[in-house]
């Protein structure tokens, strides 16, 4: 909504059609507030005469210097973006339950055949790198996971086993370090007989409720999004393939330049992510196809930069889906990929589906009541 209330701005009439303001306004999803600025911007664009159409995209509008401030290169401010990932914080139930335990676990191996449980499949892998050679000491333990909290919990369980990570991740779980991280992430592997394992891939979480996409949190009441960046990343293509947002331009700022590169690579993903015949649960295919296309990311790194990895070095990669759980519930890994390879991108060894076979313990009835409270079965311990 514009109020012209001074003078001057009378003279945007004479500059600009209304609709022409409104089209240059609502296509950047300012914020309520800034309307004097827009409405000043507006007029010294007309008035330099480069105003003749209105932009139709941030790529287009900052070839010609009108929308500097969003350099993040996305339609849409940060505030707006931000409202789009917690538009439902806190919401749900709050409080554990036996109910909700079971079903979590009922949903996630339904949803995910393959899943296990975290401390199961930490272990496994474990026993399985030591047969090939590698040993806790001088493995190297890298990971490009997302950068939420949640997934914390996960790499601990690996780091009993082989130390303090080397991160390459960001937002979604994109290898946001590319070929610099990993090239020196290579040179920091242990010599004489030194190994690497990299573990990558998106995340998605499921609530006491048995939603996917959100996860209860410490400290908050309900639960929030997870993985808030794909989501949101998820809508904001939608809209953009539906024409209500332009197209995705290109950051031009490093702080906000992650998220408008999810979106780029979420944009080819939507038909097979939203299908028009609701073939499809859109959140439990978006951790799916945010994984082959990380898949294929981390295909190019080691292309170009696994030559950075000694000749004596083996190097594993444990390609999967972290789902997030609440507290009293483990986490689970859904393993894609694990293969053992040499640094001219050679298989030794494909450890898939003898990782797959461990299946996980289910706890009795009997068990749970020995434990004497739904909690202490959890987190960390089933599995």
């Amino acid at each position: 909504r514009i109020v012209l209330s001074s003078k001057k701005h009378t003279t945007l009439s004479l500059s600009l059609s209304l609709s022409t303001v409104l089209e240059y306004m609502s296509y950047s999803y300012r914020e309520e507030g800034e309307a004097e600025n827009i409405i000043e911007e507006a007029i010294a664009t007309a008035n330099k005469g480069i105003m003749a159409d209105p932009p139709k995209s941030p790529a287009q509008a900052a070839s010609k210097g009108r929308l500097s401030r969003l350099a993040s290169g996305l339609d849409m401010s940060f505030n707006s973006v931000m409202s789009l990932m917690h538009k439902s914080d806190d919401e749900g139930t709050e409080t554990i339950t036996n109910t909700a335990v079971k079903g979590i676990m009922e949903k996630v191996e339904a949803a995910f055949p393959g899943s296990l449980p975290s401390h199961r499949m930490a272990n496994q892998v474990s026993k399985l790198l030591e047969n090939h050679g590698y040993a806790s000491e001088t493995t190297l333990f890298a990971t490009s996971l997302g950068c939420d909290e949640v997934n914390r919990d996960i790499e601990d369980e690996m780091r009993q086993h082989f130390g303090n990570p080397y991160s390459m991740g960001g937002l979604a779980g994109f290898c946001f370090g590319g070929v610099v991280a990993f090239g020196n992430m290579a040179h920091h592997i242990p010599t004489d007989g030194g190994n690497a394992l990299v573990m990558y891939g998106p995340h998605v979480g499921i609530d006491y409720d048995l939603n996917f996409g959100k996860v209860n949190r410490r400290g908050h009441h309900g639960s929030s999004e997870c993985c808030g960046p794909s989501s949101a990343a998820l809508e904001y293509c939608r809209r953009v393939k539906a024409g209500e947002l332009g197209e995705i331009g290109t950051p031009t700022d490093i702080i906000e330049s992650q998220q408008t590169w999810v979106c780029n690579e979420m944009l080819p993903l939507i038909d097979r992510i939203i299908k028009d015949d609701g073939e499809t649960d859109p959140t439990i295919e978006l951790p799916l196809a945010l994984y082959d296309s990380q898949d294929a990311m981390m295909v190019r790194i080691f292309a170009k930069a696994g030559d950075q990895v000694r000749a004596d070095s083996k190097i594993a990669f444990l390609g999967g889906i972290t789902v997030n759980t609440p507290e009293g519930v483990s986490e689970y890994f859904l393993p894609k990929k694990f293969q053992i390879m040499n640094n001219k991108g050679e298989v030794i060894a494909d450890l898939l589906e003898e990782l797959l076979s461990a299946k996980a313990p289910v706890p009795s009835r009997r068990a749970f009541a020995a434990l004497g409270a739904v909690a202490e079965a959890g987190h960390k311990t089933y599995g």
